[in-house]
């Protein structure tokens, strides 16, 4: 027979144990709740750091990143970026994610990266890269061509990679070559890479009197002219007399001097001294030869004011000593191009070749 079921007594029993659940649930929450308002540096400790590391950590990390270090699992780069002098709590999140996909990156590397502020956190770590980033003439859209350099010039400094890269060195001579942007006007860039088309002519030229001038070349572009009448009338005054030698030249006299040097020297050699035609800086209107075409202009008067005062007037030397591996040309102390005056005061100034300035300063900012 059945035993009645004691309704009253299962109530009961429900009852308590409910409460007991119930009772069970608040401890967990309030264990839970402990452990949550555990102070950041005890939480750190628990996680691994040693007390001494989890009180740097704590001086240095935000209370907006605690959280980003707490479900980071513990590692020694990651607290060494924390601890270092150059990290930025802002750039935290970007650290860890850089670290995660380049685990062998040192924590100084990656801090140089991150911090650089060009988007390099999807490239893959090479340790040039941090040393690239430092250089004041890094341009991003350049690294591959800069790694892939140092992989032949191992040699070279990293000043060195940069500078022959920007001047494009990296390619060949006359083959990778394009038409010069004539609309950067007194900056326009010609060499052994950049060409003006055969039917290139300048609509401003201007012919230098005798006073200003010696030779058949005697046209200047307007700015370049007015410029150089204003500098030659300065160094009278110091007793310098200074005149174009050789001025704007057009296409068709380059291809007969070029030749003319190839016949006698050979292509080799008059590449290193003479310009191909549409890649000669004289067509531009804006180069002139000062006095004597010869290295022995170098230790005269005239060459010696000239360096001091060219480029108050807007000239540079074009093709200065120690140069030549960037310029592509031998050292040639009377060719003098006109850039303007801010712009000859820059190059002067950083000792820059034109090749450089236009790298960083013109093509780094309109590509």
């Amino acid at each position: 027979m059945n035993k009645k079921i004691n309704f009253k007594n299962l109530k009961k029993t429900i009852i308590i144990s409910s409460i007991i659940i119930i009772l069970v649930l608040i401890i967990i929450l309030i264990i839970i709740g402990i452990k949550n308002s555990e102070p950041f540096k005890e939480k750190l400790v628990d996680m691994g750091y040693t007390y001494n590391q989890a009180e740097k950590i704590e001086t240095k990390i935000s209370s907006q990143n605690q959280e980003i270090i707490l479900q980071t699992e513990k590692n020694d780069t990651i607290l060494n970026i924390i601890i270092s002098k150059n990290y930025k709590d802002k750039n935290l999140s970007k650290y860890i994610s850089y670290y995660e996909k380049n685990t062998k990156a040192p924590a100084e590397d990656i801090i140089t990266i991150i911090n650089s502020n060009y988007d390099l956190a999807n490239t893959k770590y090479n340790s040039l890269t941090a040393k690239l980033v430092k250089e004041k003439y890094f341009i991003f859209d350049n690294l591959n061509r800069y790694l892939d350099y140092q992989k032949n010039n191992k040699n070279l400094k990293i000043k060195e990679i940069i500078s022959e890269v920007n001047s494009h060195l990296d390619k060949t001579k006359y083959i990778d070559t394009k038409e010069t942007n004539t609309k950067e006007k007194n900056v326009m860039l010609v060499n052994k890479y950049y060409f003006l088309t055969e039917d290139y002519e300048p609509t401003d030229l201007v012919t230098l009197s005798n006073t200003y001038n010696t030779g058949t070349n005697n046209r200047l572009r307007r700015d370049a002219a007015n410029a150089f009448i204003k500098m030659a009338d300065a160094a009278l005054l110091d007793n310098i007399v200074l005149k174009n030698a050789s001025g704007y030249r057009d296409y068709k006299y380059q291809v007969t001097l070029y030749n003319n040097y190839v016949n006698r020297d050979g292509k080799q050699a008059a590449d290193t001294y003479s310009a191909r035609p549409g890649f000669s800086e004289h067509q531009t209107g804006l180069a002139t030869d000062i006095n004597t075409i010869d290295n022995s202009f170098e230790n005269t008067d005239e060459f010696k004011w000239l360096s001091k005062n060219a480029h108050k007037y807007g000239f540079i030397l074009r093709f200065p000593k120690d140069k030549e591996k960037i310029t592509g040309y031998e050292y040639e102390p009377w060719h003098y191009r006109y850039v303007g005056k801010s712009v000859a005061s820059q190059i002067k100034e950083e000792n820059l070749t034109l090749e450089e300035y236009y790298a960083f300063y013109i093509e780094n900012k309109t590509e």
